[in-house]
């Protein structure tokens, strides 16, 4: 596969190979294994539990082999006058071992432990630091602060080191906790593994009564009650405890971890599972979504009015005599970020291009494409440049400021004329110039990265689901569908099997 493009050979490869759906078991799978979050540390001041360690990667599968699989549980939290909290549990997939978040530090024991992630410190006659995370699973828990109020760290993530206590005389502010890392195994992009806040202290002034667990379960810290537990099943680190004379609150409990496997699902389902409990069971892909020349999406929110990046794949299954917009927006004369033109269908393939509503073209491509196959597509605004990329390589230039505002995926609601026929995968719209030269296009399903604005991984189960920060939610028009038919090579475009276990147990392949 070139460029993440099907051939026709390759896709009567994937019929071929369809036919022998179920036909054995796999040779490898992708895992995600998580482990349990630690708890945080109880009052003044207790340091928020670290995320537990996260592992994510392939492993080789050995047919008739039996793998055992643990979730470990979270760490206890601190319970009255200054007590660390507990580790959290590893997760086991066979030899693979996530280790359990460190917990989070009492004023009266100072350091925070070490684990998958580490605990936060406290201070409390000396600043304490943070416990250190496994390399490759985690990071750090912050620092505590002695003498200023209030002073524990926030508890490492499975992304980020945990935060330091703020140092200010009169209104100091216990460290957030390190956020988590992102995983799209189970269908929906995830994050996992977040380490808690810092607890504070109610003397001194303190700026808030609440630090924040970071993103993927971790527990929020507090001032003036309880740590809060983290997320279940996230391996989110516990929120550490407050104080407010003379109550020593509690430690937060650390979030209980998680497994999950995925493989294609041209081979066989396990032979069986074993232990106190089963998986769950379902689906994910990333395939495509299907318009019929007469459905489309719309979105709003979107606007952008500097550098921007729109991107998709699309395989269009019959021309048209128009201007159809895979992606169209509003705003100014820039209507058509990204259009196919057949030139009034006077010619079997189409020119690739960007236009105003009225047919006015700011950029337009001499290069075809052609139908019934993948192609990789890219408007790239960088300053008042306009560049498309055709499968990573630059066919068009123009200039435009107009700002643009993305309104539909899949056509143009103005007519049915423009409505596109074929199938559009993985779009991604980014408010920043991401490529500025030729380019090798992703040949796995796009992910977020810096100011990405909507991403539809367009995944089974969730194919019009907007995984970037935003959440945009479309108004559907006609009947937009799913299909396994998919511009990766991951499945060949069929769905995957997907397991997640909650609870510890076991399976044979």
């Amino acid at each position: 596969m070139a460029q993440g493009i099907f051939t026709k050979r390759q896709q009567l490869r994937g019929l071929i190979e369809k036919s022998w759906v179920a036909s054995s078991a796999p040779s490898q799978v992708e895992y995600l294994v998580v482990a349990g979050g630690g708890g945080g540390g109880s009052g003044n001041t207790g340091g928020g539990g670290g995320g537990g360690g996260v592992l994510q990667g392939i492993v080789p599968i050995v047919s008739g082999s039996s793998i055992t699989v643990t979730v470990g549980s979270g760490g206890a939290g601190g319970v009255g006058t200054q007590i660390n909290g507990s580790s959290g549990c590893n997760s086991v997939f066979g030899k693979i071992i996530a280790i359990g978040g460190g917990a989070g530090a009492s004023s009266g024991c100072g350091a925070g432990l070490p684990g998958g992630s580490g605990g936060g410190g406290s201070g409390n006659g000396c600043g304490f630091p943070g416990g250190q995370g496994v390399a490759g699973q985690g990071n750090k828990g912050g620092s505590g602060r002695n003498n200023y109020f209030p002073r524990a760290g926030g508890g490492g993530g499975a992304g980020t080191a945990g935060f330091n206590m703020i140092f200010s005389a009169s209104a100091g502010t216990a460290g957030n906790g390190g956020a988590g890392i992102a995983s799209a195994i189970s269908g929906t992009m995830t994050t996992y593994a977040g380490g808690g806040g810092g607890g504070g202290d109610s003397r001194g002034s303190p700026t808030s009564n609440l630090t924040c667990g970071g993103v993927g379960g971790g527990g929020n810290g507090s001032l003036n009650s309880n740590g809060a537990t983290g997320g279940t099943n996230t391996g989110g680190g516990g929120g550490g405890g407050g104080y407010v004379a003379p109550t020593f609150y509690n430690g937060g409990t650390g979030g209980s971890g998680i497994v999950i496997i995925s493989y294609p699902d041209i081979y066989n389902a396990p032979a069986s599972f074993g232990g106190a409990n089963s998986p769950t069971s379902s689906t994910s892909g990333s395939g495509s979504i299907s318009f019929n020349g007469s459905s489309y999406t719309a979105w709003s929110g979107t606007t952008l009015a500097g550098n921007y990046t729109i991107e998709c794949w699309f395989y269009q299954t019959s021309k048209s005599a128009q201007y159809v917009p895979i992606i169209s927006g509003s705003g100014g004369t820039y209507n058509f970020p990204i259009a196919l033109d057949y030139n009034a269908g006077t010619q079997s393939n189409g020119y690739i291009g960007a236009y105003s509503v009225n047919a006015v073209t700011i950029t337009s491509s001499s290069a075809v494409f052609t139908l019934n196959t993948w192609n990789h597509v890219a408007a790239v605004r960088s300053g008042s440049t306009v560049k498309i990329y055709l499968n990573g390589t630059q066919v068009a230039t123009g200039t435009d400021t107009s700002t643009v505002t993305i309104n539909t995926v899949g056509g143009w609601s103005g007519s049915n004329s423009y409505l596109f026929n074929g199938y559009i995968s993985n779009v991604r719209v980014t408010s920043s110039a991401v490529y500025t030269s030729n380019f090798t296009p992703s040949i796995s399903p796009l992910t977020p990265i810096t100011n990405t604005q909507i991403l539809l991984g367009t995944v089974s189960g969730a194919y019009l689901a907007d995984s970037s920060t935003n959440s945009y939610t479309p108004t559907i028009t006609g009947s937009p569908t799913w299909n396994q038919l998919s511009p990766f090579a991951t499945g060949l475009g069929y769905k995957n099997r997907v397991y997640t276990w909650r609870g510890s147990g076991t399976v044979t392949f």
